[in-house]
């Protein structure tokens, strides 16, 4: 135990045993605690816009005697301390059976004597002279003297950390006391360290009651007071993503401005502001309207923005390793609401060089996106991908244009910009990281940007066509380079080969047809994506590249051509790779997959594997069991296949146990004319999207009669119970899915086309499903509860 740990364990003693004393040894006697209404800087006058539903949510859960602790979370500005400000009037705005209700700020530095301050105020200990001058424990044992008795309420605005009751002499909440805790944080890990019963995350307001919290500021009579206002107006408030802080800033600050003009120049320079081009939070231009307002304007918007933004720094600020706020960073890369797949944005941070290899890369970098989203700087969509909020982006990009100048290098970017060319070069001298992604850009045939710092450059979703020899000649710091999504890319420029430092490489969905001598020399490179490359017809003996963690190759076009040979030789390849953590592959020999999946090793690292065209085989015996990791399983164009028989390696009795298919979150079944069911699907707890389609003589998809062979399988069995996309497609003889109809609580979208003989659909009713097809011919067979 360290010096410092001793101190923190003997503190916690003295007051832990002052506690008992003072427990044991006080007579009860009346003490009277008033319970004034808390004076809150306009809290009274603070609305709960949007928030209705979830302050009822949280009222009601006080009055649930199980309910101690209760945490309130979400990301800055999102009006948390308003809520809490709300909920601690409502305790005098209705009769309760509470003694006292403390309000505590608690901040990102948190205090113990200044919490215990606060405390001894609302319970009439401040005012003892010696008590104010008294010691952490000797305060923490009056506290708890007077609470011990007492059923209160304490309100804990911002924590940022686990606050340690016991220090600060307040009992830990029990049903026995009817005691209650109610705190705000930013982040949900601090609710579990909290010991919160219950947890309400507070989101950002949708449009109308964004709308709605704007006006409650900006005021009736200034709103109307121009018909031009008003559309300007909604400009202003979808530029503040519906983040309370935001709206209420801004529509403050032009509250009493009733011109258009000034509207106009607030709108396009909060835009600016907050559109996070490189240098321009250090310039006041004038607007191009010229008003005399203009340079007012101006200051008023970046002073919002400023405190916009310093607010949700806090949050960047709390990380509490900088590699964590160097893979936050990275997110501001991509486009304003775009649904980042948390598996790409892994394979960066892996060429980035930010995820330590021997704690697992693929783990760690799941561990980051978990720190990010549990500060609530990330938000998750569908499991599969996380979203940043644009106002935390721009935060984002406000600190990299700030911090990042100093070290020799910032981020530029222009993505959804609409460009048809790219930045001129003089832009790139300084750049660190780079993106023009989603934009028109045709050619890259000027001349080469001199960018020594460069060492991320997205050039992905463009229009790309032609891309200069020497282009890459003064990049060579240059380590993450995505080409992706680029289909009218044929070739590669020579000084490709020039990049020694490179180590994620992304040509997915490009036009490339050869990369025979383009990657030579690139033996640092740890991602190669080369998925749903057609045309692409050779590459280098993928063994050359020693240092790979991640290889996809599904849909490569070198695979699909390959002759069985070749895909062996691969395979074999592949098992040189001792650093290889994730692969995706297609394949169409039955000797390379048994080849494949003979490799313990490469079975741990398969995570889409795609059969297609396994014509020779009609009941193959594959060790798919044993992949598991698999995320993603398609087989197409098997046209004698009749059944997959999954190899579980193992007694029958132990396949409940064996977790196989875990992981498996999509399985894709197209042209397997003889195939009959899919039985083994029901291993698979967590499929979230399931496509069969041209399957002819499919007529169950769980075949009941086979379930029997494996009773222990049927014990609380509930099939696809996560899925949230099913199509079924010309499936002239599908008559079930399962033998009796499934609730599919979390599904979302159907498709159910030329299907004339199936019975127990989805119920259409129902509240989940956003989207359902169900086209004809289906027969008078149907039946949906």
């Amino acid at each position: 135990m360290s010096a410092s740990d001793s101190s923190v364990y003997e503190l916690g003693k003295k007051v832990a045993d002052k506690l008992l004393f003072a427990t044991s040894t006080f007579t009860k006697r009346a003490f009277q605690v008033v319970a004034e209404r808390i004076i809150l800087k306009d809290a009274a006058n603070e609305r709960i816009v949007g928030m209705h539903s979830i302050f009822d949510r949280v009222w009601r859960s006080l009055g649930d005697k199980d309910v101690r602790v209760i945490g309130i979370y979400g990301m800055g500005g999102v009006g948390k301390t308003t809520l809490l400000k709300q909920i601690s009037h409502k305790f005098f705005d209705v009769l309760n059976n509470f003694d006292v209700v403390i309000w505590v700020s608690v901040s990102i530095d948190p205090q113990l004597e200044k919490i215990q301050e606060e405390i001894g105020k609302k319970i009439g200990l401040f005012d003892q002279y010696s008590w104010r001058n008294g010691n952490l424990e000797d305060k923490a044992s009056d506290i708890f003297r007077i609470l011990i008795e007492k059923k209160f309420v304490l309100l804990m605005d911002d924590i940022w950390e686990r606050v340690d009751l016991l220090k600060v002499g307040v009992p830990f909440p029990i049903p026995a006391n009817g005691s209650k805790l109610i705190f705000t944080t930013r982040s949900i890990k601090i609710c579990s360290l909290m010991e919160a019963d219950m947890k309400f995350r507070v989101d950002c307001l949708a449009d109308e009651k964004a709308w709605e919290l704007f006006l409650s500021h900006v005021g009736y009579e200034t709103l109307y007071s121009h018909p031009e206002i008003p559309e300007i107006a909604r400009a202003i408030v979808k530029d503040c993503g519906g983040l309370p802080l935001a709206l209420v800033e801004v529509g403050s600050a032009l509250t009493n401005q009733k011109t258009s003009e000034y509207w106009i120049d607030a709108a396009e320079v909060f835009k600016r502001l907050t559109f996070s081009f490189p240098g321009m939070y250090y310039t006041f231009p004038v607007s191009k309207h010229g008003h005399d307002h203009s340079l007012e304007v101006e200051k008023s918007m970046h002073s919002v923005v400023d405190r916009i933004f310093s607010s949700l720094q806090l949050s960047y600020d709390s990380l509490q390793k900088e590699v964590f706020k160097s893979c936050l960073l990275y997110c501001s890369l991509f486009p304003s609401g775009y649904k980042i797949p948390k598996r790409d944005l892994i394979d960066y941070w892996i060429g980035e060089g930010f995820l330590d290899n021997r704690l697992g890369t693929q783990k760690r970098g799941h561990y980051m996106i978990d720190v990010l989203l549990n500060a609530c700087l990330l938000e998750e969509e569908d499991d599969d991908y996380v979203t940043l909020h644009d106002m935390i982006r721009d935060m984002i990009l406000w600190i990299t244009n700030d911090i990042e100048v100093g070290r020799g290098g910032y981020y530029l970017v222009y993505t959804d910009a609409g460009l048809r060319e790219a930045p001129e070069t003089e832009e790139w001298e300084h750049v660190s990281r780079l993106s023009v992604m989603r934009n028109r850009i045709e050619n890259l045939i000027h001349t080469a940007p001199v960018c020594p710092d460069l060492e991320t450059l997205f050039l992905n979703s463009n229009y790309l066509k032609t891309i200069d020899s020497g282009f890459f000649r003064y990049t060579g710091s240059l380590k993450v380079l995505n080409l992706s999504n680029n289909p009218s890319l044929t070739e590669l420029p020579s000084a490709i080969s020039d990049l020694t430092s490179l180590q994620h490489l992304d040509l997915s969905r490009t036009g490339i047809q050869d990369l025979s001598t383009k990657l030579n020399k690139r033996v640092k490179l740890k991602c190669l994506n080369l998925e749903y490359t057609p045309g692409l017809s050779t590459i280098p003996p993928i063994s050359n590249l020693s240092m790979l963690h991640v290889l996809r190759l599904l849909e490569c076009g070198f695979l699909i051509e390959v002759s069985s040979d070749g895909a062996e030789r691969l395979i074999e390849d592949l098992l040189c790779l001792k650093s290889l953590s994730m692969l995706s592959i297609t394949l169409k020999s039955f000797q390379a997959v048994e080849k494949l999946l003979s490799s313990h090793k490469l079975q741990n690292c398969i995570q889409s594997l795609w059969l297609r065209s396994l014509h020779q085989a009609k009941s193959p015996e594959v060790a798919l069991a044993d992949l598991k990791h698999l995320k993603s399983l398609c087989i197409s164009e098997c046209i004698n296949l009749e059944e997959l028989r999954v190899d579980f390696g193992g007694e029958a009795q132990n396949i409940a146990e064996s977790r196989c298919f875990h992981f498996l979150d999509e399985v894709n079944i197209d042209g397997c004319s003889k195939l009959r069911d899919l039985t083994w699907l029901i291993l698979a707890p967590n499929l979230k999207r399931l496509k069969i389609s041209e399957c002819s003589a499919i007529e169950q998809i769980i075949n009941v009669g086979k379930l029997g062979e494996f009773p222990e399988m049927m014990t609380n069995l509930i099939p696809f119970s996560k899925l949230k996309y099913l199509a079924l497609r010309n499936l002239p003889n599908l008559i079930s899915i399962y033998w009796r109809v499934l609730p599919f609580p979390d599904l979302k979208e159907s498709d159910v086309v030329n299907c004339p003989m199936i019975q127990n659909l989805p119920p259409p009713h129902l509240n989940k499903v956003e989207r359902c097809e169900i086209m004809e011919p289906i027969s008078n067979h149907v039946k949906a509860d």
